[in-house]
This record gives C-alpha cells, sequence and structure tokens, in this order.
C-alpha cells in the first residue's frame, strides 16, 4: 500500500466511523425535542452554545500546536496538559461563581432554568480542556479509525445517560440532556486516553509552552471567533425572540448545520495532520483537496436535497411548523458550506493559522451588520436568510485564497465540482417532481422519498462520478 492510499484509506475510515456517531446523537437530540417543553430546550441550546464555547478556550488551541509541529515530544506533551489542566478548572471556577450575574445577562425570560442548566453544564470543561491532548497523540500516528470509535463511544454514552436518566429520574426534565452531556464529555475523555496509552508525567517546561503558544494563541483567536461566527444567530434568537424561537432554529440546525459541523470537525482533525504531513508538496495538497471537496458533496448533497424537498413533511411529522422556511434556507447554507468546508485544514496546514483568525474576524464584520438589520426585524426565518446567503459569499472568497495557497487553478477547481453537482442536481429534480405524486401521511412521503433519493443517488453515481466512487471504495478497502 502506497504511503498517500495509506493516508486516504484511514482519513475515510475515521471518516465512515464519525457518520455512526453523528447518526445516533442526531437520533437521540430528536427523540428528546420530542419529549421535552420546547422553551426549555431552547435554554439546553443556548446554554450548550456558551459553554462549549469556553471549553473551546479551554484548550487554548495546544492541542492543534502539537500536531502541527513535527519535533513535538513528551516534555510538550506534558506540558500542555497541565497547562490545558490547571486552566479548565480556572475557568469552570470562574463560570460557576459568576452564574447568577450571568443568568441576570444572558438568562432571558427565565433566569433561573439559565443558572440550573449552567451550574451543571459547566463541569464539563475540565475535560474538554484536556481531551484534546490524547486526541492530539492518535491524530500525529494518522490513528483516525480510534479518534473516530472515540466519538462513538461518547455519542453513545450521552445516549445510554439520556435513556436511564429519563427512566429513573424523569422529574429533571431539561437537567437530564445536560447531566448527559458531563458524562458524554467524560466519556471521550477516557476512551481517548485509553487508545493513546499516554499518561502525563509530573513536569512543567516554560520554553515548551512558549514554543506552542506562537501558533496556539493565534488557532484559538481564529477558531473561537469561526465558532462565534457558526454561532451568532443564537444572539440575535434568544433574547429578542425568546427560548422557543432559539429551540426551533436549533432544531433545524441539528437537521442541517450541525451533522456538516461535526463532520467537519472530523474531517479537520483528520485532514490537518495528513496535509500537514505533505505540506511542502503543493502537487500533493492539489489532489488530496480536490478528492476531499468531491467526497464531500457525494455524501452529503442528496441528504441536503432531500432535506430541501420534504422540509414540509419533516415539519409535520415533527409537529414543529415554525421549522419549515428555516430548515430550507439552512439547507442552501449547508451545501455551500459543504463545498468550502476544507479551506481551513488547508490554511492550517500550510501554517497559516493566522489566516483563519483574520478571515473569521472579516465573517464576523459581515454577519452582524447583516443580522442586525435585515435578519432580526424578519424573525427567525429573516436569520435563516442571511445564513444563507453570506454562506456563497464567503465560499467565493475563502475559496479564491485557499486556490492561491496551494496554486490551483479556478478553471481546474470548478471542473473538479462539476460532476459532484450536477449528481446533486440531478437528484433534487427527481425528488422535486416526484414529491406531488407520493401519497400518504407524512411519514409515509418521507419514507418514500427516502427510498426514491436512494435510488436516484444510486443510479446516477455509476454515470456521473463512477471513477470517483472506485477510488473512495479502494480507500475504504485499504488497496
Amino acid at each position: 500500500m502506497s504511503p498517500t492510499l495509506s493516508l486516504a484509506t484511514r482519513a475515510l475510515r475515521g471518516f465512515l466511523w464519525n457518520g455512526s456517531a453523528s447518526a445516533i446523537q442526531l437520533c437521540t437530540m430528536l427523540a428528546l425535542y420530542w419529549l421535552l417543553p420546547i422553551d426549555k430546550l431552547g435554554h439546553f441550546e443556548w446554554v450548550l452554545t456558551i459553554v462549549m464555547f469556553l471549553a473551546m478556550i479551554g484548550d487554548l488551541g495546544l492541542s492543534a500546536a502539537l500536531v502541527q509541529l513535527k519535533d513535538a515530544n513528551d516534555a510538550h506533551f506534558d506540558t500542555a496538559f497541565w497547562t490545558n489542566l490547571v486552566w479548565g478548572l480556572l475557568i469552570t471556577g470562574c463560570i460557576f461563581t459568576a452564574t447568577p450575574i450571568l443568568a441576570s445577562l444572558l438568562g432571558g425570560e427565565d433566569p433561573e432554568t439559565f443558572a440550573r442548566v449552567l451550574y451543571i453544564f459547566c463541569l464539563l470543561i475540565p475535560f474538554a480542556s484536556v481531551s484534546g491532548l490524547f486526541r492530539a497523540r492518535l491524530q500525529r500516528d494518522l490513528d483516525f479509525s480510534a479518534i473516530a470509535l472515540s466519538e462513538l463511544v461518547s455519542v453513545l454514552t450521552f445516549g445510554l445517560s439520556v435513556s436511564l436518566l429519563f427512566l429513573l429520574r424523569s422529574d429533571l426534565g431539561v437537567l437530564v440532556p445536560v447531566f448527559a452531556s458531563v458524562c458524554r464529555e467524560a466519556g471521550l475523555l477516557c476512551s481517548l486516553a485509553f487508545s493513546a496509552r499516554w499518561r502525563p508525567r509530573a513536569r512543567f517546561q516554560p520554553s515548551a509552552l512558549r514554543q506552542l503558544l506562537s501558533f496556539a494563541l493565534n488557532f484559538t483567536g481564529s477558531r473561537a471567533v469561526a465558532y462565534a461566527n457558526t454561532k451568532i444567530a443564537y444572539l440575535f434568537i434568544f433574547g429578542p425572540l425568546g427560548a422557543a424561537a432559539q429551540a426551533y432554529y436549533s432544531l433545524a440546525e441539528r437537521l442541517t448545520l450541525q451533522p456538516l459541523t461535526r463532520l467537519a470537525t472530523t474531517i479537520q482533525r483528520v485532514s490537518f495532520p495528513t496535509f500537514a504531513s505533505i505540506q511542502d508538496d503543493d502537487e500533493q495538497l492539489r489532489s488530496g483537496y480536490l478528492r476531499s471537496v468531491q467526497g464531500l458533496i457525494l455524501a452529503m448533497g442528496p441528504a441536503l436535497a432531500g432535506i430541501f424537498v420534504f422540509a414540509p413533511e419533516i415539519a409535520a411529522l415533527l409537529d414543529k411548523a415554525p421549522i419549515l422556511p428555516v430548515l430550507r434556507f439552512l439547507a442552501v447554507a449547508t451545501l455551500l458550506k459543504v463545498i468550502g468546508t476544507m479551506v481551513g485544514s488547508m490554511f492550517m496546514a500550510k501554517g497559516k493559522a493566522n489566516w483563519s483568525f483574520y478571515w473569521s474576524l472579516f465573517s464576523m464584520a459581515v454577519l452582524i451588520p447583516a443580522m442586525y438589520f435585515y435578519g432580526l426585524p424578519r424573525g427567525v426565518e429573516g436569520v435563516a436568510q442571511v445564513i444563507a446567503a453570506a454562506s456563497l459569499l464567503f465560499l467565493l472568497l475563502s475559496q479564491h485564497l485557499a486556490n492561491r495557497l496551494i496554486g490551483l487553478p479556478s478553471g481546474t477547481y470548478l471542473a473538479a465540482l462539476a460532476r459532484p453537482v450536477l449528481l446533486v442536481a440531478c437528484v433534487l429534480a427527481v425528488l422535486w417532481l416526484a414529491r406531488p405524486l407520493l401519497p400518504g401521511s407524512p411519514l409515509a412521503v418521507l419514507t418514500a422519498g427516502t427510498a426514491l433519493g436512494i435510488i436516484a443517488t444510486l443510479a446516477a453515481l455509476p454515470l456521473i462520478a463512477g471513477d470517483l466512487c472506485r477510488t473512495y471504495w479502494k480507500s475504504v478497502r485499504g488497496t
């Protein structure tokens, strides 16, 4: 097996493992939306966003720096571990102490529920602060299957915790997924630590920390601003429009953008070390980049086309009519983001973490006024419209930068996109024309539409992208 193909094989297998975790997580959350009051779930989603942002800050970017630094050794890892552990505990203590103040400022119409959720949620920050270091060791070894298996273990832990808590303490209400989220993060840490087979030693080297921080702080700033960009809609929904509106938007997001976010996170963990290992070979980078983008469109495009066409049936089945227009706009936004998902990994692999940071600042400068002046007056639907329009603008600009960075001609890039986009368009056309002909309840229409979408995709793949499918299949088999 060639080295390049070995990388592709490991990466693709890790990606497929993560798909199982994403599906389980989505099903668990849909069940929670069936069982819990919609306004309480709005508080859960809002606090989850805040805590995950703090967990990201708790990592300090040191895990990414350990992957990027080729000569990183155990001293670097030990130093990073104790730094992150102390920093994570400090953040948790500060948030726990400041919760009453935060509840009065950010809790909306029900600050008491906000405070109860935040008190428990912040307990996951120390786990999240150090788990990335164990993941970094696996990334350096290109052991992507172990990483994805750990993600699967964490999701199963979440699902099992939710089930047990509902059986034993259903009176906890919205705190059920909160406790389960803490268990999930603990399960992820345990699984990563077991797979990495590394235990930190009691040593700290300031020189090693300084060596890591030059990359890590740029990366953390970029990642924090990028995360704020992805969640900026929440700032314009939870407070002004209420917790129920927040829950409706979050539900639509979980069906569209969040599966991409989860997969993009895994892809970045896979592609960053893979691309970093060949960062000086632009020809290999161009080839790997184009194959990755093509594969993502082929994997997610048909499903997003189905969500767009059958959004009315999805809303009816979930008994959540307000999500209909939001679901369609976010499906469009997600497809555009799918095409541009790999840009960030390319910036990082080339050591351009500062590019990502400045790009994120530019994105925020565009989104905030657009949300305020156009999105907010039009409610949740207007916010979703801004997300879709901004996704197109950001794709065009960021792709231009990525193409220049690796010397990829625009014509070559567009030619590589042509066949995957054509396949998505064919599936969309088939489903759009067939939908009025499908009788029955929303569940029956969705079932028939899913079957038709699968048939249309499988029929079009050999005709439009047969050689690409054979390449990906060989990567899965490792041949």
